[in-house]
């Protein structure tokens, strides 16, 4: 039986990342700073890491929120998961594991690009609402990059998602993503019978939502087929498909059942005007593609965020 760590295991991708491994018979440990680890301690980390010795490392730990929260922390933003990042890659490397799977945001493209390829992910920029985040992401690869130079048994794997959605996300409205947000504000308008929900933006900006248990499926995909990837190779793990946040908003608006008006914010900051992932390399590899409708899980999410108020 494989062992596997999951940093960031009681975090919204990492618990669905665990249910799903040990469902397929994988012995599976959760390394989070609620459980006692913080990553960012590298002896503390090393030594529980070296208790167990996996022979596979799911890297989904990161210090991470929309953009309002970024603009509002960027330094605690920047070096915690520049330290993150470091200790992960070292401590593999020191405990000799040969997998690393490495979930990694597509902010990291560049900032002016609309259609994400893995062949252009270094042709750019990132957008500056994203750099504090997305810089220390992109020097994990850099990281790994200087060790697969002298350790021929280290094979990293980076696999870039968009932003996820589903039952447990982050519904806090300076930390969650837009969906979450949304879903958040609009529940609470209709239960307090709101005339009117404000949207960071103009509202225009494209998105693709990548459900969270599809992601997790993505991961164990990936460590099935873990033989057709070069050492350090990225991929993106794509939906194909955007919508824009006041569509968005709208489709939220209909599950939800509120009858309210929405006010655009245009004085805030819109990021990146559209993010699309190419999945032709991940469907080739992995002979797989995201089966969740957008619509299908929204509708999940919302159910559970109104029976977990």
């Amino acid at each position: 039986m494989k062992k596997i760590i999951v940093t960031g295991g009681t975090g919204f991708l990492g618990k669905n990342v665990i249910k799903l491994l040990e469902s397929n018979k994988f012995k599976v440990f959760s390394v989070s700073r609620k459980e006692g680890i913080d990553i960012t301690n590298y002896d503390l980390f090393r030594k529980h890491v070296l208790k167990i010795r996996p022979d596979i490392m799911i890297h989904c730990a990161a210090h991470v929120g929309g953009i309002a929260y970024n603009k509002l922390h960027p330094v605690e933003v920047f070096e915690d998961n520049s330290i993150i990042s470091m200790n992960v890659v070292k401590v593999c490397n020191e405990a000799g594991i040969p997998i690393l799977i490495n979930i990694m945001p597509n902010c990291t493209y560049p900032g002016n690009m609309e259609i994400y390829e893995e062949s252009k992910w270094w042709d750019g920029e990132m957008h500056p609402s994203v750099l504090t985040y997305g810089l220390p992401r992109k020097m994990l690869w850099g990281h790994c990059f200087a060790y697969c130079q002298i350790n021929p048994n280290f094979r990293p794997v980076h696999l870039i998602f968009p932003n996820m959605y589903g039952p447990g996300d982050h519904f806090e409205i300076i930390k969650s993503h837009a969906l979450g947000a949304l879903i958040s504000k609009i529940v609470d308008a209709k239960n307090k019978g709101k005339k009117h929900v404000e949207i960071w933006g103009t509202g225009k900006p494209v998105r693709e939502w990548l459900y969270v248990e599809d992601g997790a499926m993505a991961i164990l995909k990936t460590i099935e087929n873990i033989e057709k990837f070069e050492p350090n190779e990225i991929m993106n793990v794509g939906v194909t498909k955007g919508i824009s946040i006041i569509d968005m908003a709208k489709l939220i608006k209909e599950i939800v059942g509120w009858e309210g008006e929405f006010v655009l914010q245009a004085e805030k900051p819109d990021g990146a005007m559209k993010k699309i992932l190419s999945a032709k390399k991940m469907k080739k590899k992995l002979n797989w593609a995201p089966k969740t409708k957008l619509k299908e899980g929204i509708r999940k999410t919302v159910d559970w965020y109104q029976n977990n108020l």
